[in-house]
């Protein structure tokens, strides 16, 4: 498609990850396929690898972040004292699988500061970027139609460009950790400033439905046109690269979960582990977990499953990218979610959609897409969660006819649409806004 409204401007923090969320590529990609220009600044970089676009169509340029390093830093700092305290002991034998870490950090003195100067070095860096776009990029945005901040980090100087240079402001979300405050403003002013102030008014606001109420948030914004669902679900090619891990356990007549875990220290996977430990022995020596956890505190968590004996029953993969992982999602007898804040993400949507059976928490996060003991088992985050997730394991490992059942029940037309559907639908609401120009 060509119209006079073919050049996109896309300001993020985010790179395009080869290991995890592969949104922000799959956005480009959106307005590629349809002949649109993209140009977009990002200040985003993963040492686990980046992947490239190949477009003429396609211009990248690298921009810096003194709220990004900031984080880096903390993030390191934080890291390098949890590995001291751990030499004590395992930050895992401290918790219990009913404690919730609120994410980013507890809600203590020390964290609030380190929110506000977050938020304080974000403004300067959008205050930085809106005057080197104005004074040496000028031209590429006089002749872009479409601004879309992406995630928080650039949304205020994209909802300045956009009204300096008349142009219309598209913000993009993948949920929101506001979740966290529960609707509280004043606990999300006090200890998120940056996610709250970089959610602003736009003329269309893309908010991916992830469990993590943000809807609600984007329109306490102010956002009026919100376009909000679940990410589309990619029809992955066959990966044959994990057939040798795979075939083994199946020839060893292994019942097979996965959880497909990321970077973030929210995705807590011990749960799954201490659920492990009240298994039946029958049923444990013939389980493997396969998980793709690579968060500051693996190696605590490595440790944790090392002195509880698991070693032999999970199985830490490394630097998994989105077809690897999906090729072992299909092949998995159940796919097992349990973190502290969300767990609508694309592993459970994926596996709706090759209906894999689900064990996961009654959180509220899943409502409108799974029901317990109907198409999954979802159980309540409380101090008898270990012994319930066992009792969930061992149903599917016995019970044939309750996981066939699980498995026929997952209404995924109406549920999870394919990628290319969900982009469809998404592009139409941005045209509709480009005929608007």
């Amino acid at each position: 498609m060509k119209s006079k409204a073919d050049t996109i401007i896309i300001f993020t923090g985010l790179p395009f990850r080869k290991q995890g969320n592969q949104s922000l590529i799959r956005f480009v990609n959106m307005f590629l396929s349809r002949d649109f220009e993209v140009i977009m600044y990002s200040a985003g970089h993963d040492t686990k690898g980046e992947n490239v676009i190949d477009s003429p169509l396609f211009s990248l340029y690298k921009i810096s972040s003194i709220g990004i390093s900031f984080t880096i830093l903390l993030n390191k700092v934080a890291s390098k004292l949890k590995r001291r305290r751990s030499l004590v002991r395992n930050y895992f034998d401290q918790i219990k699988s009913e404690d919730i870490v609120p994410p980013y950090g507890n809600y203590n003195f020390t964290n609030l500061i380190n929110k506000w100067m977050k938020y304080i070095f974000s403004l300067v860096d959008n205050m930085i970027l809106f005057i080197y776009i104005i004074l040496f990029h000028s031209a590429k945005i006089k002749k872009a139609t479409v601004i879309v901040g992406y995630e928080t980090a650039f949304t205020i100087c994209s909802r300045w460009l956009s009204r300096v240079y008349k142009k219309k402001y598209i913000n993009k979300y993948q949920g929101t950790i506001l979740k966290a405050t529960n609707r509280d403003k004043a606990l999300a002013l006090k200890y998120f400033p940056n996610n709250y102030f970089s959610v602003n008014k736009s003329d269309l606001c893309l908010m991916v439905q992830d469990g993590t109420d943000g809807k609600y948030y984007a329109e306490l914004k102010g956002c009026k046109n919100i376009f909000l669902e679940p990410h589309g679900v990619f029809s992955y090619p066959h990966h044959r690269q994990y057939d040798s891990i795979i075939n083994e356990l199946k020839d060893r007549k292994k019942f097979i979960l996965f959880n497909n875990a990321s970077g973030s220290t929210w995705k807590r996977i011990d749960r799954i582990v201490r659920g492990l430990l009240k298994l039946d022995k029958d049923v444990l020596e013939n389980t493997v977990l396969i998980t793709t956890y690579h968060a500051s505190n693996k190696i605590d968590l490595v440790n944790f499953v090392k002195s509880k004996g698991l070693e032999t029953n999970v199985i830490f993969l490394e630097k998994i990218d989105s077809y690897e992982s999906n090729y072992i999602l299909q092949n998995a007898h159940v796919v097992i979610m349990t973190n502290d804040f969300s767990n609508l993400g694309n592993p459970l949507l994926e596996a709706i959609y090759y209906k894999i059976p689900i064990i996961s928490i009654d959180d509220g996060s899943l409502d409108g897409f799974l029901s317990n003991n109907y198409d999954s088992l979802l159980i309540k985050l409380n101090d008898e969660f270990d012994t319930n997730m066992a009792k969930a394991i061992e149903k599917l490992y016995n019970d044939k006819e309750l996981y066939n059942k699980l498995k026929s029940n997952m209404n995924r037309e109406n549920q999870v649409k394919e990628l290319s559907v969900q982009q469809d639908r998404e592009f139409m609401v941005i045209k509709k806004l480009l005929e608007e120009c």
